[in-house]
């Protein structure tokens, strides 16, 4: 079976983004679908302050036993889903610092002839975040930024296929945001796993 990796990046499990990945788990257990494994960033208290001897932009190159475990976890997986709020139009700074630290150069990507190379094809991702705002302000006016900055900006670079999902609107769990949060599980998964 493939293997499917969550990195879940919120402060708590309530809400729409908890309720969203109790919809993933309990969807995989209908599919009976148990390969997979839960990243829990703040429940972990990762650090996602990128240290002077992890810049390997400067050609340093020291990655912590944690992040080295991180990569290990993604080059196992077959799938990953990352689950997140829209704060700002971004994404929480404990994923930018997940991202910083983990998706290094020599892992996810290199330069050949002055061009970037993927060292992370094969895989497939789904990004899913929820926002306070209307879902068509971020779609029309700003053009779904913050789901391309993961799919476009890291996971494509990386060589992952990938695909964003987002839910707006999302300021009461109410019954019609538990619905549409439902639904978007169902599509997450239909993606991924067919």
């Amino acid at each position: 079976m493939s293997k499917l990796l969550i990195i879940y990046a919120h402060p708590n499990r309530i809400g729409h983004h908890g309720y969203f990945l109790k919809q993933i788990e309990a969807q995989l257990a209908v599919r009976q679908y148990a390969d997979y494994e839960v990243i829990d960033l703040y429940a972990l208290h990762f650090n996602p302050v990128l240290n002077d001897e992890e810049l390997y932009s400067a050609g340093r190159y020291a990655i912590s036993p944690e992040n080295l475990s991180f990569q290990e976890k993604i080059t196992a997986a077959d799938y990953l889903l990352f689950i997140y709020p829209t704060w700002w139009q971004n994404m929480p700074a404990i994923l930018k610092g997940f991202i910083d630290k983990v998706f290094t150069s020599r892992f996810a990507f290199v330069y050949k002839n002055g061009l970037p190379v993927g060292l992370l094809k094969g895989k497939k991702a789904a990004v899913f975040t929820a926002t306070g705002g209307p879902r068509i302000y971020s779609r029309i006016f700003k053009r779904d930024r913050v789901i391309k900055i993961l799919t476009k900006d890291v996971l494509s670079f990386s060589g992952i296929k990938s695909r964003g999902f987002m839910i707006g609107s999302a300021n009461k769990l109410d019954d019609k945001n538990m619905k549409k949060l439902g639904a978007a599980a169902q599509k997450v998964l239909q993606y991924l796993l067919g």
